[in-house]
């Protein structure tokens, strides 16, 4: 009985210890996962984001809600942003004084190339605010007006909610990590490639 016990024992022991490896490897592969992109990381969780033109004079803001985690942040971050589903140029800079980011992204929606140029500051924790400017190269068009967004942190995703998910203006959930790999996989068998500013069919 009293080997049967210490086997118990040793057993417990070990299911607990290969837990907690399997916790660590887990964490440590989120974690490796937010370092591939050069973006910066916001707390894990809900943000609410409101975002308006920049332009003189009252303007409606129009408000999203964010679930997002390491593993979704470097797609969730660019979210509020048009054309981020085929970027092939991404680039963050913390800036020299304060705390903030640049952040510049070269992306293609088909044939159309999008620049698109961030000012991000705040601590990405509870609460941040910046600018981003869009140019599209086939747009004969004025380019759309500059937009002035701010971002505060409400707590966990809510139940159902997974990373990802975003809630739009009119109350529709989209997951946009989902809608991006869905786009870039369209993309792929449509025989684009701009890694040489061309593309092939």
């Amino acid at each position: 009985m009293r080997f049967l016990r210490s086997c118990l024992a040793l057993c417990m022991v070990l299911l607990a210890a290969q837990g907690h490896a399997h916790e660590q490897q887990a964490t440590a592969a989120k974690d490796a996962a937010a370092r591939k992109s050069p973006l910066p990381v916001r707390k894990s969780g809900l943000w609410e984001v409101t975002l308006r033109d920049d332009t003189p004079g009252p303007r409606m803001g129009q408000t999203v809600r964010m679930c997002t985690n390491a593993e979704s942040e470097s797609v969730m971050l660019m979210a509020i942003v048009p054309g981020q589903e085929d970027c092939h140029e991404i680039r963050a800079t913390r800036r020299a004084k304060g705390v903030g980011y640049d952040i510049r992204t070269v992306c293609y929606v088909h044939d159309n190339r999008v620049e698109t140029r961030m000012e991000l500051a705040g601590d990405l924790l509870s609460a941040y605010e910046g600018r981003f400017s869009v140019k599209f190269s086939l747009s004969s068009a004025l380019p759309p007006a500059p937009t002035v967004f701010e971002g505060r942190w409400l707590g966990a995703c809510q139940p159902g909610q997974r990373p990802g998910d975003m809630v739009l203006p009119n109350g529709v959930t989209v997951n946009v990590v989902d809608d991006k790999k869905r786009a870039e996989e369209a993309h792929k068998h449509e025989g684009h490639d701009h890694s040489g500013h061309g593309h092939k069919h």
